[in-house]
């Protein structure tokens, strides 16, 4: 932490060291007298430049250099050109066309050429600081005092359904559990590790089934596929799981995903395959994760998986099981971009979720149909994958994490509210889209988290 810290002094001291440069050249030529981040997302300086010297300056050029903690060059960035009368004061812009959002220390310098006035550069240290979440307490990070920017999240969706409103109301209870029955979670990833879900009843590796649920030391949830209590374990993951975790309760973090509710928790009860897939032979162990995800307290499963053909009866019977206990399921429509919404999301127990474009269209490969309940943004949706990084996406997989992510913060706000009520908060509020009223491409509408919080 020292050695941060004195990375740290000399950044501030590099920051007055190039305004005193500038400074010192006023008097000839001209003074940058501000410099500001004005995005992230895309990476953008501005600047406010004033000519004080005796005649107009013309052609203005230079750079904006940014440098990480160390001092290394991210990134050089041109600065448009630009001119100022005598005594006349603009303002400049440094525009790039990436995105830069990593949390951390930096610095940019404002690098001008003047012509015969002269170069002059000034410069400003600042931190970037994870996606804020209103009510949640404050975290320690370093840097206190210096030029602060805050992360924008890079999944769109997150903001066409009003989430980040959301968080002013409420950004999800530890309580409310939501089971992703899929691919396997990376739990390894910080910004998932956060939000997992742990069985207080089991004594991590001590190899005994202290809760006497039939499962052995299932901290997070179990997986079905190796028969074992990690998806990090056995056979590989598939990224499928990861990326619908994030999208429904990643915490803020280093990088820019969060989840629709974040301060919820995810059981990870892993189903599918390392190809992402299962066979007919597989609806018993279907069941009995469904089975396992209610009698551990999930009050939400997300089902973003569907199958071709109808399920076997003793399936159906344990989805009616857990609607009967109480429990919301949400599935997804499928991604045939035709009619006819596919199972288990056709079951009249599961909100059946189709997919939205960030123009609000109905995505082509979205399947569609009478049972259709809501939409959700399910095109290029950003998220984990597992090792950490991100990847961007696009299926109805995606838009049910969405409405999962919804329906835990209403039952957040909500803690008093049934099953039923929380879907009836969740109807009311859906935007409608399409043609007016219900239609089998949109269902009842958008979901709208701010919305369904504040009902």
């Amino acid at each position: 932490m020292r050695g941060r810290g004195v990375v740290l002094c000399l950044f501030v001291a590099f920051a007055l060291l190039g305004a005193l440069r500038a400074e010192g050249q006023a008097p000839a030529s001209g003074w940058i007298e501000r410099i500001e981040i004005a995005s992230l997302a895309p990476f953008e300086v501005t600047f406010r430049f004033s000519n004080r010297g005796t005649s107009s300056l013309n052609d203005i050029d230079g750079q904006a250099i940014l440098q990480d903690h160390l001092g290394q060059v991210i990134e050089v960035v041109p600065i448009r050109s630009f001119s100022a009368a005598e005594g006349q004061t603009v303002d400049g812009v440094a525009s790039s066309r990436w995105d830069f959002q990593r949390t951390g220390i930096y610095l940019v310098e404002v690098a001008l050429d003047l012509g015969d006035g002269g170069p002059i550069s000034s410069s400003l240290a600042f931190r970037i600081l994870p996606i804020p979440l209103p009510l949640a307490p404050a975290r320690p990070a370093e840097g206190e005092g210096l030029y602060t920017v805050y992360q924008q999240p890079v999944n769109w969706g997150l903001v066409r359904i009003a989430a980040p409103e959301a968080w002013w109301v409420h950004h999800g209870d530890p309580s409310i559990v939501v089971a992703v029955i899929d691919s396997g979670i990376d739990a390894s990833i910080p910004q998932l590790r956060e939000s997992m879900w742990v069985n207080e009843d089991e004594i991590p590796g001590n190899g005994v089934d202290d809760d006497r649920n039939g499962y052995v030391d299932d901290i997070n949830g179990w997986d079905f596929r190796d028969g074992d209590n990690s998806s990090l374990v056995g056979t590989p993951l598939h990224w499928h799981g990861t990326f619908t975790a994030g999208i429904i309760a990643a915490r803020p973090g280093e990088l820019p995903i969060v989840g629709v509710a974040p301060g919820v928790r995810i059981m990870d009860v892993r189903f599918l395959n390392s190809e992402n897939q299962f066979l007919t032979s597989d609806w018993r162990t279907f069941a009995e994760a469904i089975d396992y995800a209610v009698d551990n307290g999930a009050r939400i499963i997300n089902l973003s998986v569907f199958a071709n053909g109808r399920p076997p009866a003793y399936f159906e019977d344990a989805l009616r099981r857990a609607a009967a206990r109480g429990v919301l399921i949400v599935g997804i429509s499928g991604n045939n971009g035709e009619a006819g919404v596919l199972y288990p999301a056709k079951y009249d127990v599961v909100c059946a979720v189709s997919a939205t474009t960030a123009d609000d269209l109905a995505a082509g490969f979205s399947s569609y149909g009478p049972e259709v309940f809501a939409c959700a943004p399910g095109e290029r949706i950003v998220s984990f994958v597992p090792g950490g990084g991100t990847s961007t996406r696009s299926g109805t997989s995606f838009a049910a994490p969405h409405v999962s992510g919804v329906l835990a913060l209403i039952l957040s706000a909500h803690p008093e509210i049934s099953s039923g009520d929380a879907i009836e908060i969740l109807r009311r509020t859906l935007v409608d889209l399409g043609a007016r009223g219900f239609d089998e491409w949109f269902g009842h509408g958008l979901v709208n988290a701010y919305e369904a919080v504040s009902d």
